[in-house]
């Protein structure tokens, strides 16, 4: 049997992506359907550590992106049950050097991260071990980033999809994208029917 399904918006994957897109799109007033060929998070996010980092990036567009998405996430972290929901983690991240030198290039990549809005602070190599009792000894210092947090990336995907009210359709193939006369997207089709959506 196949059906056709009319919603505002149809997200295709059901992974963190796009459970964000639904979350977002059903916040702004949108009917969402989520359609997915395998479990909320059954590819890349289910595979992933659920890092939200902003000590890996320069300054620029991918550093602004995850600035961003460190932002929304604390939001979404401090809604009642969602972001114990997600075990979301601020714990911080702590980037060492072994070398005075290796420190002095720490130390330049993290000014130039502070001038786009990264908090990034110093550590002595004292301040080392009562920030992680297990580093090696000799280390010569490093820099903390207090913004660095983790998510439980299946769990926060499920729980996203759960918060945005989204019809979600799992175990269906998304087979093509249904198109207008002018060639406007209208919607999918699905090894199980048509999702129209505007």
């Amino acid at each position: 049997m196949t059906e056709r399904l009319t919603c505002d918006v149809v997200v295709v994957g059901a992974g963190m992506v796009g459970a964000a897109c639904a979350l977002y799109a059903a916040r702004a007033g949108l009917d969402v359907t989520v359609v997915d060929r395998g479990p909320v998070a059954g590819g890349t996010t289910g595979a992933g550590e659920g890092n939200l980092l902003v000590s890996d990036k320069e300054p620029g567009p991918e550093l602004e992106l995850a600035l961003l998405s460190n932002r929304l996430w604390t939001e979404l972290a401090s809604e009642p049950g969602l972001g114990t929901a997600f075990e979301y983690d601020p714990k911080g991240g702590l980037v060492v050097a072994s070398t005075p030198e290796g420190l002095a290039a720490l130390e330049t990549f993290a000014a130039g991260q502070r001038t786009a809005g990264v908090a990034a602070e110093t550590v002595t190599a004292g301040q080392l071990q009562e920030l992680e009792p297990e580093l090696a000894p000799g280390l010569v210092g490093g820099v903390y980033y207090p913004q660095d947090a983790q998510v439980m990336p299946t769990l926060a995907a499920a729980h996203l999809v759960r918060a945005s009210g989204a019809r979600l359709l799992t175990g269906r193939t998304v087979t093509g994208v249904l198109r207008s006369p002018d060639g406007a997207v209208r919607g999918v089709r699905t090894d199980r029917g048509e999702i129209h959506a505007p």
